[in-house]
């Protein structure tokens, strides 16, 4: 039996301890090292991402280099169709008849386009795009499952584990070839996730990196538009400029503000960071954003493929000719990527043959070389909806924000030309930066990370947190569903007791403290374990847990002492905010024994 403790007595505090300046130089070149950072000699980052995934690493000898001489390093992944090479490679991963995990990124891509070809794919399973699977749940199961390419249901957990494992030992194996370890423990690893994510995916995507084999001990959580902004922020002076060419490192000098725009495949995130004088950063807004990626444009060009041949035969083709597809979407992603704001030509799409060959598509259609002609407009109409989405977020921020500086727009999207000048020209009154590297300064910066978590030195609650409690009952202003007798009194169960409100600014060293009573005059409640149920809502002011918007994260059980509990005991609950991931401590006046909450995120 449990109960969950009267809200008799409460009492608010603040606490913050002194923070640490962080660690590399600041934009006038001045050296400032934090204690705080990893102890390990490596750091590690993977960057998994909705459309492409990628890892990047470096040593603290590296680290300790003035900014223009460190030097980061990552992988450069390639494919056998079509000429492009990135630093990341695409979220694909394959698994066998047996359910047992086969490869991951261009490999896997290319082995289930053989196994189309040749018609054995029946079995296997292939998955794609799946990290949207996680945007914007408060309500997560670990037990999730997700589709792959034909449909079936497969453990979520186990592709994300595997696709992580891929890259932590991908990791491994290139760095041993550099520098061989003593051991493997010699690594500090960081993950990142996109900052408007909830608690629940966060928990899932440490467990299933946990599953991969990354002791969760040495797993730091990194959101992407952080990560950005270290990166950007270490780059040396003269390198990051404007289009005009004019210096933008004052953005982020003390007093400077700046909105980091991180526009990935899948999702874009979004935060507004201002400079303290210590030369931390504090987040002024609430991260925001929604999935207007890079994919929404695959998305569009897809329906226009639909219209030119036919729903049913683009569904059949996709399928049947596998390898072909891949060459068709790796055609229109190099010309995506070419696409410049001022381009005035129309866009030749190479087509496969098989295409045309099994198509009912006019010959005039065709050009030279088998290349399909689409309008200028209309190839830039592909990417409409995505940036009047973005353009129109950007706005609803300036608005509620006074004061930003500068606009910088990082992620693989971002190095699209005629996406960064859209932006750009709908903003003219503002400094749009497009940085070197755009492409990795999520990964990158992950990297920095590592050496200096305390980096950003506050942040704004996306939730409204507090704990489930029972008050006395007040008549005319509880509901009458609630009312129970408790310890022989009227009270008012399930009432929501908030510690921190969505919209409000907690600092990273910053303990919310409030203190509880619950009575035991009754000889059933001497030995009761007590609970602390801790809630996550998206309204601002809940009044009981109960509601629509109110989601339990976890709980904090505290144990009666032996002889049992005295007439009226009195609790502290901590709650910090010290990192990406909160923790909560609950203390109680008869024992001072401390009790962590077990956090359970995921149902």
């Amino acid at each position: 039996m449990s109960e969950n403790m009267a809200d008799e007595r409460v009492e608010e505090q603040i606490e913050t301890s002194e923070g640490v300046i962080p660690g590399g130089e600041d934009v006038a070149g001045t050296r400032r090292r934090s204690s705080s950072g990893t102890d390990k000699p490596i750091v590690a980052a993977i960057d998994f991402g909705t459309t492409y995934s990628g890892y990047a690493f470096t040593f603290r000898s590296e680290y300790e280099k003035s900014a223009g001489a460190r030097e980061i390093f990552s992988n450069r992944w390639s494919s056998n169709v079509g000429a492009l090479l990135s630093a990341k490679a695409p979220t694909t991963a394959l698994f066998d008849p047996e359910m047992t995990f086969h490869s991951f990124g261009y490999e896997a891509e290319e082995k289930y386009a053989d196994l189309i070809q040749e018609k054995q794919q029946k079995e296997w399973h292939c998955f794609r795009r799946f990290k949207m699977k996680l945007h914007d749940r408060l309500i997560l199961r670990r037990e999730l499952e997700i589709t792959d390419e034909a449909g079936r249901l497969f453990p979520a957990k186990k592709v994300f584990a595997e696709s992580i494992r891929y890259l932590r030992n991908e990791v491994v194996a290139t760095i041993e070839k550099r520098n061989p370890m003593k051991n493997k423990d010699m690594i500090h690893w960081v993950l990142t996730i996109p900052a408007i994510w909830t608690e629940p995916a966060k928990q899932f995507m440490r467990e299933a990196a946990t599953e991969a084999g990354i002791p969760t001990a040495d797993l730091q959580i990194a959101l992407e538009p952080e990560a950005a902004a270290v990166y950007c922020r270490s780059l040396p002076e003269g390198t990051l400029v404007d289009s005009q060419d004019r210096e933008v490192t004052d953005a982020f000098r003390p007093g400077g503000s700046y909105m980091i725009v991180d526009l990935g495949g899948g999702t874009v995130d979004t935060t507004v960071h201002e400079v303290a004088e210590d030369g931390r950063l504090m987040e002024v807004r609430q991260a925001s954003g929604g999935p207007w990626g890079g994919t929404s444009v695959d998305d569009t060009f897809y329906d226009f493929v639909v219209k030119k041949f036919g729903k049913d035969f683009i569904e059949q083709f996709r399928i049947e000719r596998a390898s072909e597809w891949m060459k068709l979407s790796c055609e229109f992603e190099t010309q995506k990527r070419k696409l410049k704001y001022d381009t005035n030509y129309n866009i030749k799409i190479e087509i496969p043959q098989r295409l045309i060959a099994e198509s009912n598509l006019k010959v005039t259609d065709i050009q030279s070389y088998n290349k399909l002609s689409i309008e200028n407009d209309e190839f830039k109409n592909f990417f409409r909806p995505s940036t009047d989405d973005i353009v129109t977020h950007i706005q609803s921020i300036l608005s509620e924000v006074s004061h930003v500086d500068l606009i910088l727009l990082v992620g693989g999207f971002s190095t699209s030309g005629y996406v960064s000048r859209v932006i750009m020209d709908a903003f003219p009154d503002k400094r749009v930066v497009v940085p070197l590297q755009a492409e990795v300064a999520v990964m990158y910066g992950a990297v920095l990370c590592g050496f200096e978590p305390l980096v950003i030195s506050s942040r704004v609650c996306r939730h409204t947190y507090g704990i489930d409690v029972f008050e006395d009952f007040r008549e005319g202003y509880h509901q009458s569903r609630y009312k129970e007798m408790i310890d022989g009194s009227p009270c008012c169960v399930n009432v929501f007791s908030v510690l921190v409100k969505e919209g409000e600014a907690i600092g990273t060293s910053e303990t919310r403290k409030r203190t509880y009573s619950s009575t035991h005059r009754d000889e059933d409640r001497r030995y009761l374990i007590m609970e602390v149920p801790v809630f996550a809502s998206k309204n601002v002011c809940p009044i009981y847990t109960t509601e629509g918007s109110c989601v339990a994260l976890g709980r904090v059980q505290v144990e009666p002492p032996a002889d049992g509990w005295p007439l009226e005991v009195h609790y502290t609950v901590h709650m910090f905010f010290g990192q990406t991931e909160f923790k909560v401590v609950v203390t109680n006046d008869v024992s001072g024994q401390e009790y962590n909450a077990s956090f359970d995120c995921l149902k």
